[in-house]
């Protein structure tokens, strides 16, 4: 773990860790949880959970990204477990949001289909909530990236993307978007544009100095805001900025 995080701070990745995210206090309750925050998480997603969402800060976090540097990030595994927990924490409605249309996976992990969804939302100008799938009798949703055949696989319109993704989030108050990653092709404006920032998935076989500073240099060109970086290896954990 050492080893990718402090290659990421060499590439100046180490300011931006965890700017943004509430330090949980536990004197304090969040109005929307089912029970009072736990002071100390018994799991790795419950921490990430409680940082991102059920902190007690000035500024609450309600739409997040989760992306990895390359393909094999492990984002779409850490966004599931994430929208499994925090659905296990409030009462308000949490949608997963499938966003790699060229890789889709987000319906695999919750075993539903992907005959329609986010794709189709955009395309035909129509409510995304209509092609969200309730996952069994709780409060958690998911959002399918949607079957696009070949005819259908040019380029998505960031302005219908954010438009659509805009509106389903007056429909879910928690929603979390699992995007790909920033080796590969995607709509980070239209994210940037809807979410309250990204949480960066890092594979714990590594990632190449290269591909830090191009993804570094892609959400700043998108400003879309890093949130902080999680190493996935089975369980997940914080980056902490130097000195911590």
């Amino acid at each position: 773990m050492s080893r990718n995080f402090e290659l990421l701070r060499r590439a100046n990745w180490g300011e931006e860790y965890l700017e943004g995210i509430p330090t949980p206090t536990p004197s304090r309750r969040s109005p929307i949880a089912k029970r009072p925050n736990p002071a100390r998480p018994t799991d790795r997603i419950s921490a990430l959970v409680q940082k991102l969402f059920l902190g007690s800060g000035t500024a609450q976090i309600r739409c997040v990204v989760f992306l990895g540097c390359v393909e094999s990030g492990g984002g779409t595994s850490v966004c599931a477990r994430a929208a499994q927990t925090l659905g296990e924490q409030v009462e308000e409605r949490v949608c997963v949001v499938d966003a790699k249309f060229e890789g889709p996976s987000v319906h695999r992990f919750f075993g539903k289909d992907n005959l329609v969804g986010l794709s189709d939302a955009v395309e035909h100008s129509r409510g995304a909530e209509n092609f969200a799938k309730q996952v069994e009798d709780t409060n958690l949703w998911i959002l399918p990236a949607g079957a696009r055949d070949k005819e259908r696989r040019g380029g998505v319109s960031q302005r219908s993307l954010a438009e659509c993704l805009r509106q389903l989030r007056t429909e879910f108050p928690y929603m979390l978007i699992d995007a790909p990653p920033l080796s590969g092709k995607s709509e980070l404006s239209a994210l940037a544009q809807i979410s309250d920032g990204a949480v960066l998935v890092v594979d714990s076989s590594g990632v190449t100095a290269d591909a830090a500073l191009r993804g570094r240099a892609r959400l700043r060109k998108a400003n879309l805001r890093l949130l902080g970086m999680v190493l996935n290896q089975g369980q997940t954990s914080f980056a902490r900025s130097p000195g911590n």
